[in-house]
């Protein structure tokens, strides 16, 4: 009985003496997902942007994988956010435009969300600034759909200075401070105190700037000098270079252009841009000096593009002309160009992940938002739930070269406007019942200024019907309710 005890006492020492002698399992990657508000990729240093200063954001660039074709699903803030989250385009998300405050509703509560697969797999989830999925009732809001933690804004944010922020339910106004710092310092301390050193867990955090969106409301003040819109009053730290920076005009030669109006909006435009660089270089520092650098991902995108002066216009699937009488001078549109350009739909894109790719790579390839779930969750090592529908894929393989062969095609929404778009050509389709189609050959006119819809010619004729039934047949395959008013 005694040798058969001291036997058993020898096999159980003999078994922790082994387990420790193992090395502990690796943790995942933190994820910091970084998230800018109408942020064209134009913007962007490394995008070769003439009148743009973000050397943080270049050196991540530099350092890390620059994709230079990565294109929102959908050309407002809600519809592209939901895609991002879902995985879907946003006409199966139930979000299509933007969700007026305290309105019912929001993202469907049957889409599994990223953040939710994280948490489910162990990660720790925290969503500091703007959420913009539906706040009128709690099943909508961030801490039902998959984060942990919640700080920021439940709607879209007002304005650059003296931020309302909710944290854990309760609102607090940030007075005298600058948003955007005020984001990253919240930012900071959640991954402090998520430390996968303290938890055992690794963290995922969205970091949802409000800049560089113009400001909607103003400190009390403060005049909008536009439109109700201006992106004033901003940080010291950001204006020097914009002061006496010499303006290129995206399209100088537009007619009617009200010249002095546009210049002015550069350069508060690109200070607001400058604020997101200049915090993310804190960020970045922040994970260097607390050693969660080595492993963690940091992304970096925009919820979509913007146009400021393109094509005659600014803002972003709602363009404003920027004309001195504020009208389309061709006589087809109103004061309102609803459209899908590709400077509404391409973003930043930038991935930073030390030790995992070899640096500095460039992709060349079509990358859109229903891309980004599967890719994340690459990354994390984790699998999605039974029946789950993505649309994308996982973008891993562009970073290391081994792609293959690629589906450059993009597919897109905004209100009654569908869009395919391939490498060569793109279509827009208008199902309000105006009519007012176009296509466009983008080898030959990147800029997307001649409209090719109705021409006789037998080559462009041929592309217009191949890119149609290709658009046609995307949104038979997702349910389109828009397919019954098939032009």
């Amino acid at each position: 009985m005694k040798k058969n005890t001291l036997l058993s006492i020898l096999i159980y020492l003999a078994g922790i003496a082994g387990s420790l002698s193992q090395p502990a399992r690796p943790l995942p990657p933190n994820i910091v997902f970084v998230v800018a508000d109408d942020m064209g990729a134009w913007a962007l240093g490394s995008s070769g942007g003439p009148n743009s200063y973000t050397p943080n954001l270049d050196k991540m660039a530099g350092s890390g994988v620059l994709l230079r074709n990565c294109f929102a699903n959908g050309a407002v803030c809600s519809p592209s956010r939901a895609c991002l989250i879902s995985g879907r385009y946003p006409s199966e998300t139930g979000v299509t435009d933007i969700i007026p405050q305290n309105a019912p509703g929001g993202l469907s509560l049957e889409l599994p969300t990223l953040p939710g697969v994280l948490q489910a797999n162990g990660y720790n989830t925290v969503l500091v600034g703007k959420w913009h999925l539906g706040e009128y009732q709690d099943a909508y809001m961030p801490r039902q759909r998959g984060y942990g933690k919640f700080t920021g804004f439940p709607h879209g944010g007002m304005q650059s200075m003296s931020p309302a922020i909710m944290i854990e339910d309760k609102w607090h106004t940030a007075e005298g401070s600058y948003t955007e710092d005020v984001l990253t310092g919240y930012a900071m301390e959640y991954m402090q105190e998520l430390n996968p050193a303290h938890t055992g867990k690794p963290f995922f955090l969205s970091l949802h700037y409000w800049a560089p969106h113009a400001n909607v409301r103003f400190p009390e003040g403060r005049k909008p000098t536009y439109k109700g819109r201006s992106w004033l009053p901003l940080s010291p730290e950001d204006t020097p270079y914009w002061d006496t920076l010499s303006v290129k005009l995206p399209d100088p030669g537009f007619p009617n252009l009200d010249k002095p109006l546009l210049e002015r909006m550069i350069r508060e435009y690109h200070t607001s841009v400058h604020s997101i660089d200049r915090n993310m270089g804190r960020l970045m520092n922040f994970l260097k000096s607390h050693s969660l650098l080595e492993n963690t991902v940091v992304i970096f995108i925009s919820d979509h593009g913007y146009m400021l002066g393109h094509n005659g216009l600014w803002h972003k699937g709602s363009g404003w002309w920027l004309t001195k009488d504020g009208s389309d001078p061709a006589g087809v549109y109103g004061t309102v160009r609803p459209n899908l350009y590709d400077n509404t739909l391409r973003v930043p894109a930038i991935v930073y992940w030390p030790g995992r790719i070899a640096a500095p790579v460039v992709v060349e390839e079509t990358v859109d938002f229903t891309d980004w779930f599967p890719t994340v969750l690459e990354m994390a090592g984790c699998s999605l739930p039974g029946n789950t529908t993505l649309r994308g894929q996982s973008i891993l393989p562009l970073f290391h070269g081994k792609a293959g062969r690629w589906n450059n095609d993009l597919y897109a929404e905004y209100k009654e406007l569908r869009t395919y778009r391939t490498t060569e050509w793109k279509i827009v389709l208008d199902f309000s019942g105006d009519h007012r189609h176009e296509l466009y050959d983008l080898l030959n006119d990147p800029e997307e200024k001649q409209n090719l819809y109705g021409s006789r010619d037998a080559a462009v004729v041929k592309q217009r019907d191949l890119l149609k039934d290709k658009l046609l047949a995307k949104m038979k395959a997702i349910k389109d309710p828009l397919i019954a008013n098939s032009p």
